[in-house]
């Protein structure tokens, strides 16, 4: 009887010191999934803020306006003859300082009802193929009317384009802030170009 009940304790014990090896396993398991994710968690968060605090607010006055925009934007050339002050997405702008995702401020002066001279500008829109007048109607910006106008346009290299052009009336001169992207990167930038586009002064 002895020896039989020392061989059941002895099956016993070996029963629970295995069972306790598993559950040790399983609990070192556990924290470590835990504390292994933990750190991957807060490395992304100190990589995202790293990744905002590297991106600063610049500013550049010319013409009588006054441009803020972020870091990862830069000052770029433009084409046209009335711009004051363009700037582009620094990712997008090319060996000739032009940029695919780019605001532009141009100044005209007119005569006569302001409507009226915006309204001509996009007359031939109408007629022309390359372009497509997605919509157009009166906007308030920080308190101030601004015509607005949103259309597609079409180059030669066969890039699309969509355009929002925002008119401002100052006396006998006519503002107006254009943010310009392909088609395919027009959305993803749009708020970023929205609030360049509202912290635009005219001085």
């Amino acid at each position: 009887m002895i020896v039989f009940d020392n061989f059941i304790n002895g099956e016993f014990m070996n029963k629970l010191t295995a069972i306790g090896v598993v559950i040790l396993l399983i609990v070192i398991g556990v924290f470590g999934y835990i504390i292994v994710n933990d750190v991957q968690f807060n490395h992304n968060n100190s990589g995202n803020t790293n990744t905002n605090e590297s991106v600063k607010m610049l500013s550049m006055s010319k013409g009588g306006v006054t441009v803020y925009y972020p870091s990862n934007w830069v000052l770029s050339q433009t084409t046209s003859n009335n711009s004051i002050i363009a700037i582009s997405k620094q990712s997008g702008v090319d060996n000739r300082e032009i940029g695919q995702i780019n605001i532009n401020v141009e100044k005209k002066e007119f005569s006569g009802d302001f409507n009226t001279f915006v309204n001509k500008s996009y007359t031939n829109i109408h007629a022309d193929k390359a372009f497509n007048l997605v919509s157009s109607g009166e906007v308030a910006i920080n308190d101030e009317k601004a015509l607005q106008y949103i259309y597609t346009s079409s180059s030669n290299n066969g890039v699309v384009k969509q355009h929002k052009a925002l008119w401002f009336e100052k006396g006998n001169q006519a503002y107006v802030i254009m943010y310009s992207a392909p088609v395919d990167k027009y959305e993803a930038n749009l708020p970023a170009a929205d609030y360049i586009m509202s912290h635009i002064k005219f001085n």
